[in-house]
């Protein structure tokens, strides 16, 4: 079957490089699912063929040889390499792309380089290059002894060399917006031996396991590391195979099925996933969920990760509308959330109007028109639009430009958006997520179960309207002595924070996957984390 695309599906221009048009998808079925090796390749292997004039008959001969070893090792066909469409763009060398971290990139580090620790297909933190860990000094020094590992090239990997690379990514300007300031407690991180590390921190920090096991945190020299797998590439698709023994020193070779991977677009993506050129797609958001309708995919292939975050508008000008409380209150208020929510047809996709979810530790601060109907909240949002032309001597209809990304999705959305503020009184643009705009989207799953996450995320240096007094309610959060004196803190802070009124909750984050019967160790987990090596599901 091929999936009809409603006219509202982001088509981009036949010229753009992620182009995910129909017709691209299907010839990619037919036997390229990855798209065309780069013209750069293509010019270099043509020059090659200049200097060389057996080198067609060489290459032909290695294509034969190697197309007979993978029929002959069951990797072609049903039985051959599960093939996976990340979305996002896939670099050869993550290490040196422009950040933030793609998707397909961290799946590629995770897969090739991992961390101290990991994340199982669960969600739950498991070993990586460290085998086992201590804590110690009631959580203030963790001790991680690392496994028997070498560099691609042979020179076996040492403690002191993956100190000073763990320290150097802690500080990488690198690090995801989510992650800023995650490793505020870490005093410093030293090899004790050849093969043990400690970080030792200014405080207990029990999500300090979860943190380590992000991709941003994955340990690599140019895209290369001693994860469980090995890449080669071919244009822009990474073949990933399985490190073998033999290649750690310890004897003979692991047999394993290989997995190849790409970057894509929901819409191309979703199409190879239907008509069976895709094994597996994964990093999918809300901006491309409407494309899992327009392909009438099944339910049971749709993994759904029930992970927690923000998603919502942030404050990121000082001028118009958004200038004060006043705007920023009307915007609140005004927003339907279920209505909004619901218009994409998602799947537990949970509208949200606290900024943080309720946690054993604390419960979330609510806005004071909580118990409002949603008639009540528009009238009350007209009357503080009102207000603030009487303060500012605004225009009739004052203009909000809101960044978001692009995609079917986004278009529903933002529509509704739309509909609700120009009920009180205010015209609201789009623009792209990287544009002028008075209020940016924030979609992102926190890296932690700590409920102090979303404060810190909204605090000043996350680019993001902030106020000075309230930096100081949020540090205090980290200074208290006891866990009462923290849930407190956290509790003040996150008052603050809403009569600043600079963040705008919509909903939880919403991820989702495909999985195929070849990739049922696609699990959905509360950290929204794949390993490329967990795709097949463990024996019995």
């Amino acid at each position: 079957m091929r999936v009809q695309v409603p006219p509202s599906a982001p088509f981009p221009r036949a010229d753009h490089p992620g182009d995910g048009r129909a017709w691209e998808s299907r010839s990619a079925a037919k036997g390229n699912p990855h798209g065309h090796p780069s013209d750069d390749r293509a010019q270099e292997s043509r020059n090659e063929a200049k200097g060389n004039p057996h080198v067609h008959v060489v290459k032909r001969f290695a294509l034969f040889l190697t197309l007979l070893t993978l029929t002959a090792c069951g990797l072609l066909g049903d039985s051959g390499p599960i093939r996976v469409a990340a979305i996002g763009t896939l670099h050869r060398n993550p290490d040196r792309a422009s950040p933030p971290l793609s998707l397909p990139d961290s799946l590629l580090l995770d897969a090739v380089g991992q961390g101290l620790v990991s994340f199982s297909s669960d969600g739950q933190v498991e070993a990586g290059l460290a085998e086992r860990w201590t804590v110690l000094d009631d959580g203030q020094s963790y001790i991680f002894r690392l496994r028997e590992a070498i560099w691609p090239g042979g020179q076996r990997v040492r403690a002191e060399d993956v100190a000073a690379m763990l320290r150097q990514r802690i500080a990488s300007g690198r690090l995801r917006t989510a992650l800023r300031g995650e490793f505020r407690d870490v005093v410093h991180i030293r090899a004790m031996t050849e093969r043990v590390i400690e970080i030792q921190l200014r405080r207990p920090h029990p999500e300090l396991l979860e943190l380590l096991a992000h991709g941003d945190l994955t340990l690599s020299r140019n895209g290369q590391g001693w994860g469980p797998m090995m890449p080669e590439w071919t244009g822009n698709m990474a073949a990933l195979s399985v490190r073998t023994a033999a290649e750690e020193g310890d004897g003979g070779p692991v047999n394993t099925a290989a997995i190849t991977m790409w970057g894509s677009n929901s819409v191309r993506a979703v199409t190879q996933f239907d008509e069976g050129a895709v094994d597996a797609v994964i990093g999918g958001r809300f901006e491309g969920w409407p494309t899992l309708t327009a392909a009438n995919i099944a339910s049971d292939r749709i993994v759904t990760d029930p992970v927690d975050g923000l998603f919502g508008l942030a404050v990121v000008s000082s001028r118009g509308i958004v200038s004060d409380g006043l705007g920023r209150d009307a915007i609140a208020m005004a927003i339907d959330r279920v209505r909004l929510t619901r218009a994409l047809g998602a799947t537990n996709w949970t509208p949200r109007i606290t900024i943080r979810p309720a946690s054993a530790q604390v419960q979330p601060v609510y806005p004071a028109w909580v118990d409002y109907s949603p008639d009540r909240r528009r009238a009350k949002g007209r009357e503080l639009v009102a207000a603030w032309q009487a303060r500012y001597g605004g225009p009739a209809r004052p203009i909000v430009r809101i960044a978001m990304p692009d995609g079917a999705g986004t278009r529903i959305l933002f529509a509704w958006l739309r509909t609700d503020l120009g009920a009180i009184g205010i015209d609201a643009r789009r623009v792209p997520l990287s544009g002028n705009a008075d209020l940016r989207l924030i979609d992102e799953v926190a890296p932690t179960s700590d409920p102090a996450w979303y404060i810190r995320r909204l605090d000043c240096g996350h680019d993001i309207s902030c106020d000075g007094d309230v930096s100081a309610l949020v540090t205090a959060i980290d200074e208290a002595s006891t866990p009462q004196g923290r849930a407190n803190a956290i509790t003040v802070a996150e008052e603050a924070i809403y009569r600043h009124a600079a963040y705008i909750p919509l909903a939880t984050p919403l991820r989702w996957s495909l999985r195929s019967d070849r990739t049922s160790g696609l699990r959905p987990n509360a950290r929204g984390r794949h390993g490329l090596y967990r795709l097949r599901a463990a024996p019995d």
